[in-house]
């Protein structure tokens, strides 16, 4: 603009100089006289200034009253309530309840392995065998003795009842027939521990122990079971979060290997805050159909922490912060008698949670508020403006 000053100022000045003065500045300049030719410059800077100066005022005033020429144009939005929910992003493991490595519950040999590693099992079956003859053959002699202490001990029942006997003998068969019930209870306990038992419907996974292998309790593994049918999610979450997670909250899951989107809830809520990092626990159950989710396995989880269905939002990029840490937006309001121009307000705002590039309005703006959607960092408060588009939010 500086430039055309510039140009209009020059084109101004040697325009409107008369012939005369062309003629009387040429004598100056023949008449070879350095004082003359100087003081003649001297004229013609000062004549150049007051022009500068004059021409500068006409613009500003054009400037000034010329309202369609220094209109800026932006796009606008009416603003809307509409639902508005917070995620925080954490990480968890899928586990399963039902993913057991069982162990015998006595030692022994392994007589047998009734199954095959990736067999569906159902509960009860017996799984593998322990060696266990010497323990039938010790319970036919029982059974033996059981029927010959029974037959004394009822015979001697009889006797005391008629008075005859000591009590002393009465009461030595009668002991000496329960300890033998006793030990016939305790020897078909120990038989049924010789046999590892599904304990649910599930799936071999591993068959960890040989056949023949010694095996002893709570030290040798024999196999693994699991079934996955129904999975759970586990992961632990900063205790500041603790007021804003509720049991059916919101989830949404995904799993990066498989490339798997899930929706669900939280299912279980820990009552314990763990003093090392300061996290609870939570666990989500999953259906597991189609039996992808597998133990271990690491999932993505977003968790719904709080949730406004009146939520005022705007674009983050039309948040403006002062100097004094303030937030503002800019508003538009209609000039009166032209509904073509807009007025720009500043209006501060306070600010709640933010979202996928949108800021939740707390204080500041209300439903059907006009503001500046595109061009907030080109205007000032106050200055007119039109706007480029059909107002966003109206119908």
């Amino acid at each position: 603009m500086k430039k055309h000053i510039y140009i209009l100022t020059f084109a101004f000045i040697f325009f409107s100089c008369d012939n005369k003065k062309d003629i009387d500045t040429n004598s100056i300049i023949n008449s070879k006289d350095l004082k003359l030719i100087q003081k003649r410059k001297s004229q013609v800077s000062s004549e150049i200034n007051l022009l500068q100066k004059e021409l500068r005022t006409l613009n500003e005033e054009i400037f000034n009253l010329d309202e369609e020429r220094k209109i800026t144009l932006v796009s606008s939005k009416k603003v809307k309530k509409e639902s508005f929910k917070h995620f925080i992003e954490i990480q968890g493991s899928v586990e399963s309840d039902k993913n057991l490595i069982l162990y015998s519950e006595i030692p022994g040999i392994i007589k047998s392995i009734n199954v095959k590693q990736g067999q569906k099992v159902k509960k009860g079956l017996v799984l593998v065998e322990l060696s266990n003859e010497g323990m039938f053959a010790k319970l036919e002699q029982l059974k033996l003795q059981l029927k010959l202490a029974k037959t004394t001990y009822e015979r001697q029942s009889n006797l005391w009842n008629d008075k005859i006997g000591s009590e002393i003998q009465f009461l030595q068969t009668k002991t000496n027939y329960l300890t033998i019930e006793r030990e016939i209870v305790q020897i078909n306990d120990q038989i049924l521990k010789s046999k590892i038992i599904a304990p649910f419907d599930g799936v071999i996974d591993q068959l960890i122990a040989d056949l023949g292998s010694n095996v002893n309790p709570g030290i040798s593994p024999v196999l693994r079971i699991i079934n996955l049918d129904q999975v759970k999610v586990i992961a632990e979450i900063p205790e500041t979060h603790l007021p804003n997670i509720h049991y059916e909250s919101e989830v949404s899951i995904y799993f990066p290997v498989i490339s798997k989107n899930l929706k669900a809830k939280v299912s279980s809520i820990g009552n314990v805050i763990n003093p090392n990092n300061r996290n609870f626990r939570i666990e989500v159950l999953l259906e597991n159909n189609d039996y992808v989710l597998k133990p271990n396995m690491t999932a993505k989880i977003s968790l719904n922490d709080y949730h406004n269905p009146n939520a005022i939002l705007i674009d983050q990029k039309n948040i403006i912060e002062n100097s004094y840490n303030e937030f503002y937006v800019f508003k538009l309001e209609p000039v009166a008698m032209d509904q073509e121009k807009y007025k720009v307000i500043k209006n501060l705002v306070k600010l709640g949670k933010t979202a996928n590039n949108k800021v939740e309005i707390l204080e500041g703006l209300d439903s059907d508020d006009i503001i500046i959607e595109d061009g907030s960092r080109l205007v000032r408060e106050k200055q007119i403006v039109k706007i480029t588009n059909r107002i966003k939010g109206t119908n």
